[in-house]
């Protein structure tokens, strides 16, 4: 099922369904994507506006910046589901022989490398939605500062749901490295989220 192709009537009723894709990480990338796009409208909402024209710049380079991240996100979408069927093709590699089982383990923690790193990237993109958002309400038309909020929290919630997919693949990964030099940027991430947000909700205090 191409991910970006069907309706989102379809799209909802795969991930209510009983197969495994869309699943979790898919849906942390679409919130991603729906959210980036919130603050590209404030920018696109805010051109060729009267008492915006000192900010016009700055709503170009924010529009283009939010695209870049919409489409990524939307790429993200897919590459979430591609990657959980390489990773039931690698389950299921026959393990008969010595040798078997050898390109089996190896084929199964690359996979689980390849898991991890997808939803890893969706955090990363879905972080650098904070600074657009706080562009949106800080600088962007005024009547939609709620938009503009309302992409910081979009952000929030995918770059916690992308984590906790990350998470659960790095717990079959034996690379201790790998997994510790991820471990520690997703905390270092996490610890700055609620401040993050905060920072541009403060202007929806109504």
């Amino acid at each position: 099922m191409n991910l970006l192709e069907c309706s989102v009537k379809d799209f909802v009723a795969a991930t209510a369904s009983k197969e495994p894709t869309p699943g979790g990480g898919a849906i942390a990338a679409l919130t991603a994507a729906t959210g980036v796009a919130l603050a590209e409208m404030v920018a696109n909402l805010t051109f060729d506006k009267k008492g915006y024209e000192d900010v016009q710049s700055d709503m170009k380079v924010l529009q283009e910046q939010a695209a870049t991240i919409r489409e990524e996100a939307l790429e993200l979408v897919q590459a979430d589901a591609n990657v959980f069927n390489t990773f039931m093709d690698a389950l299921g590699l026959p393990q008969n022989t010595d040798e078997e089982k050898a390109k089996r383990t190896e084929a199964l923690q690359q996979a689980y490398k390849d898991a991890a790193n997808v939803p890893l990237k969706i955090g990363k993109i879905s972080y650098g939605i904070f600074d657009l958002a706080y562009e949106a309400v800080t600088k962007g038309n005024k009547n939609l500062i709620t938009d503009g909020a309302i992409a910081a929290i979009n952000a929030r919630a995918a770059v916690k749901s992308a984590f906790l997919n990350v998470r659960i693949n790095l717990a079959g990964i034996k690379d201790a490295n790998f997994v510790e030099e991820i471990n520690s940027y997703m905390n270092d991430v996490e610890s700055q989220l609620d401040k993050r947000e905060e920072e541009i909700l403060k202007f929806c205090k109504f």
